[in-house]
């Protein structure tokens, strides 16, 4: 699948456990589908969870229209005393983070399990 010369994403999400949900991203998160995204969010803070591990190991970009999704569903999350964790997000797309200056609020682990075991604390 290509879209203006970029693959589409794929987005899923299951429970982890109760509580905390898993969301995964596989391929490019851009102006064009970060709605996506945003929906599988809404989605899980309908049913009351507000304990997200964003899994990254899959995405292969992430562009500011992304990042604001992820920056404005952590408000949300936090106001309602849950957390957003990135697990496994590659190097490049990490280093667009520090660059942001994002990485002094968001948190990462190396893994979804360790991503799980910051958020039942």
């Amino acid at each position: 699948m290509v879209e203006a010369g970029r693959e589409q994403i794929r987005v899923t999400s299951q429970e982890l456990m109760p509580g905390i949900y898993e969301l995964k991203i596989d391929g490019s998160l851009d102006w064009s589908n970060f709605a996506k995204v945003e929906s599988a969010i809404a989605d899980i803070f309908r049913k009351g969870v507000y304990r997200i591990v964003v899994n990254l190991r899959d995405a292969k970009y992430i562009s500011s229209a992304g990042f604001g999704c992820f920056v404005s569903s952590l408000d949300t999350a936090m106001k309602n005393n849950g957390d957003i964790i990135f697990a496994a997000t590659p190097p490049e797309i990490h280093d667009v983070f520090n660059i942001l200056g994002l990485s002094k609020i968001l948190r990462f682990t190396d893994d979804e399990h360790q991503a799980v075991e910051q958020l039942k604390k």
